[in-house]
C-alpha cells in the first residue's frame, strides 16, 4: 500500500499541466525547446517492478519530440537518504520500457528519467560507472552510460520555487510542501504564504479538489493542527477553510474506523483464547471486555461502541467496569 508521500507525488503529477511545467523547467533547454508539450499525455502503465518499487514510483508521460515520440518518466525516490545504486536501478527501469516496446513490436522510444528527491541528506547523483569499485580505464567503455535528471528539492530555496523557475501555481505549492514536509515548524509558519500562490486558481473547482489532497498530505505526515491549516487558508479562500475541516473530520473518522477494526480484532483474539480455557459464557464475556477496552483506547465513545455492538449502553458500561452482567443469549450463540 503506497505511503502518503508516494500518493501525494502521484496525485500531483497525474495532472498533466503540473508534469509538463515541471519537465519543461528542469530539463536542459536544448531538449525542452524541442518537445511539443501540448501533446503530453499520461500513459496508464507503471514500469516499476516489485524490486524497483522499494526504491521509487513512476508517472510515465509520452509526448512529441521533433518528428518522433519521447518518453518522460517522472520518478519519486522513496528513500530519505542517498542510494549509490540509483543509476543501476534506473538502467533496469529503462530496459523494462524497451522490453515493452519489443513485446508490442514498436520502435524503441528514448526515455528521459527525471528523479525527484526530497530527503534531508545531501545527495550528489553519480553515473553507472561509479557503481563499480576501482574500474580500470580500459573497461569503462563496456559499462552502459546514460544521463538522467536528478532534482533535489533541498537545492532550491522556497523563494526560487515561488519565483519564476516554475509557472503552474499548483505545482509550486506541491513542491514547496514536499520540500518542507520534514520541517513542520517551518512549514506551519509558511503555509499562508504558500497557499497565497494559488489565490486565483482556488476559485476553480478542480483546484479546490487538489487543495483537499494537499491538506490530506499535511494531516497524514505532520503534527500540524488542522486549526492552523484553516487559519492559513481561510483568508485566501473561505471554501478552502471548509474543505480543510471536512477533510480532517473525514480522516479522523477513517482513523477511528481502522482503530475500531484493529481493536475488535485484537480483542476477539485475546477473548477467544481465554474463552477456550474458561468456558463459553466466561469466554464471551472476556471477548467483549477486550473489544470494548480496545475500542476505548482508540477514542471511541461508549455510545458509539453500543451502536456498533448492538448492545445497550448500560451493558457496555458494566462490561467495561468488569461488573457482573448477563450476556445476551444471541451473543453466546454467535461465532464472533
Amino acid at each position: 500500500m503506497p505511503g502518503p508521500h508516494d500518493s501525494f507525488f502521484k496525485q500531483t503529477f497525474s495532472i498533466k499541466e503540473n508534469a509538463a511545467d515541471f519537465a519543461k523547467h528542469v530539463l536542459p533547454s536544448e531538449i525542452s525547446d524541442k518537445i511539443d508539450f501540448s501533446t503530453i499525455h499520461l500513459e496508464n502503465t507503471s514500469y516499476v517492478d516489485e524490486e524497483l518499487a522499494e526504491h521509487f514510483s513512476d508517472m510515465v508521460y509520452l509526448c512529441s519530440y521533433k518528428q518522433s515520440e519521447i518518453c518522460i518518466s517522472l520518478l519519486f525516490e522513496h528513500k530519505s537518504s542517498p542510494d549509490r545504486n540509483l543509476p543501476y536501478q534506473l538502467n533496469k527501469y529503462m530496459v523494462r520500457i524497451w522490453e515493452s516496446n519489443v513485446k508490442q513490436k514498436q520502435p524503441f522510444i528514448p526515455v528521459i528519467p527525471i528523479v525527484l528527491y526530497h530527503g534531508k541528506e545531501a545527495w550528489k547523483p553519480v553515473s553507472l560507472k561509479s557503481c563499480f569499485n576501482d574500474l580500470p580505464a580500459e573497461l569503462i567503455s563496456f559499462v552502459p552510460e546514460f544521463n538522467y535528471c536528478f532534482i533535489n528539492l533541498s537545492n532550491y530555496s522556497n523563494q526560487e520555487i515561488k519565483g519564476e523557475i516554475f509557472t503552474a501555481a499548483l505545482l509550486k505549492i506541491s513542491l514547496l510542501i514536499f520540500k518542507n514536509i520534514f520541517y513542520p515548524e517551518k512549514l506551519e509558519k509558511s503555509l499562508n504564504d504558500f497557499f497565497k500562490i494559488g489565490e486565483k486558481c482556488f476559485k476553480e473547482e478542480k483546484s479546490l479538489k487538489f487543495l483537499e489532497i494537499v491538506i490530506k498530505y499535511i494531516y497524514l505526515t505532520t503534527e500540524i493542527k488542522i486549526s492552523k491549516v484553516v487559519e492559513a487558508i481561510e483568508p485566501i479562500t473561505e471554501k478552502g477553510g471548509e474543505i480543510a475541516m471536512t477533510t480532517a473530520e473525514k480522516l479522523r473518522q477513517e482513523g477511528m474506523q481502522r482503530g475500531m477494526q484493529q481493536g475488535m480484532q485484537q480483542g476477539m483474539q485475546k477473548g477467544m483464547q481465554k474463552g477456550m480455557q474458561k468456558g463459553t459464557r466466561k469466554g464471551t464475556y472476556n471477548t467483549y471486555f477486550n473489544l470494548i477496552q480496545n475500542m476505548k483506547k482508540n477514542n471511541i465513545s461508549e455510545t458509539e461502541i453500543a451502536k456498533l455492538m448492538n448492545l445497550e449502553i448500560r451493558v457496555i458500561k458494566k462490561i467495561a467496569n468488569k461488573e457482573e452482567v448477563e450476556i445476551p443469549l444471541y451473543l453466546l450463540d454467535s461465532d464472533l
